[in-house]
């Protein structure tokens, strides 16, 4: 057997990434819908790649509401972030799940000069969330790296810019409790990033926050998230996707996004879905344009962290003077040093 060499554009057609031409941007390819029931919706449901290019011919700001931990939500931006296609589009990606003061690390990063691991991970361990939150899940680290590797082949003008939407926080300088409610203003952080960053140097921007950052404020409604701060702030509105599941969609493609306007889904209550923070009484179609479908209950798993991570002595005594600080009442023994199942647990019914 001939051996092939392993190219970018065999690895993405290998992954499937790169099924679609160019002319797909103009030719969307559609999803067949699902058969003819009451769960069925038979507008133009898409890819994950093809939905979001679409969205970013008519709107700057792109947001895909992010359920932090699942698998198969970041299995389904891996295609998007391998896509050919995506760097003739964006211009920057904006993640809730890295720390600002370490921008710097993460332009050199994603441009492609060597950066020193013990440095690269200060981004996500760093962040206002630990200790609650490490984020030493593989997928976040995996997200960085394969924006790299896309960027690769492209010239300095083309490649993604990476934007670290946390607060910078200085965990070295943090002593207090005070210390760290300076820094708990993350979605108008989020904001200020979007609009100095994207909106007024007329970038696109792909933001992955969490679905509460990315969603509309609801008509008549002030604040909110910091995408709909932005909105607010600067007239541009964002198309926002948000990831969800609902048993009316058991038999439609999974990984697929279905725009909201004319179905059922824009009048649906919030509170209804799967994955999403429960707004009873909200209709969806008031604080998103689409849904990404990713399952139902019971078929999603989790990225989980490594257990051995936290055999280091200084990181595991910096979690423990975390917590000191924040008071906070987690186990860190019981979460981060305890193996755990990788099925996605079941959330608690909406009550609607």
């Amino acid at each position: 057997m001939t051996e092939q060499k392993l190219t970018r554009r065999r690895l993405l057609a290998i992954t499937g990434a790169g099924a679609a031409t160019a002319a797909g941007v103009a030719t969307l390819g559609i999803v067949p819908s699902a058969s003819a029931d009451e769960g069925a919706i038979d507008s133009d449901s898409r890819r994950v790649v093809d939905a979001v290019l679409a969205a970013f011919r008519r709107h700057r700001i792109v947001a895909v509401g992010e359920i932090h931990g699942q698998q198969e939500h970041h299995d389904a931006l891996q295609t998007l972030l391998l896509d050919p296609r995506l760097p003739a589009v964006v211009n920057d990606i904006v993640v809730e799940f890295g720390n600002a003061l370490y921008q710097p690390t993460m332009d050199r990063f994603a441009a492609g000069p060597a950066v020193e691991d013990r440095d690269l991970r200060l981004v996500w361990r760093n962040t206002t969330q630990s200790p609650v939150a490490t984020l030493d899940a593989p997928m976040y680290e995996q997200f960085f790296r394969t924006v790299r590797a896309a960027n690769w082949p492209l010239p300095e003008g083309k490649k993604i810019r990476v934007l670290l939407g946390d607060p910078p926080i200085d965990w070295a300088r943090v002593t207090t409790r005070d210390d760290v409610l300076a820094f708990s203003d993350r979605d108008g952080h989020m904001a200020s990033v979007l609009k100095r960053e994207v909106v007024d140097k007329g970038r696109r921007a792909l933001v992955c926050y969490g679905s509460r950052h990315v969603m509309h404020a609801p008509p008549g409604e002030q604040g909110g998230g910091g995408v709909a701060q932005v909105e607010q702030q600067t007239g541009h509105r964002a198309y926002v996707i948000l990831a969800g599941g609902h048993p009316r969609l058991a038999q439609h493609p999974r990984r697929t996004v279905i725009p909201v306007k004319d179905t059922w889904l824009e009048s649906a209550d919030t509170g209804e879905f799967d994955y999403l923070p429960g707004e009873c009484g909200v209709p969806f179609g008031a604080i998103a344009d689409a849904l990404l479908y990713l399952g139902q209950v019971g078929e999603q798993t989790q990225s989980l962290w490594n257990p051995a991570i936290y055999l280091d002595p200084a990181y595991w005594r910096e979690l423990q003077r975390r917590k000191t600080i924040k008071g906070s009442p987690i186990d860190l023994e019981q979460q981060y040093r305890q193996e755990q199942s990788v099925v996605w647990p079941t959330p608690p019914a909406s009550g609607c």
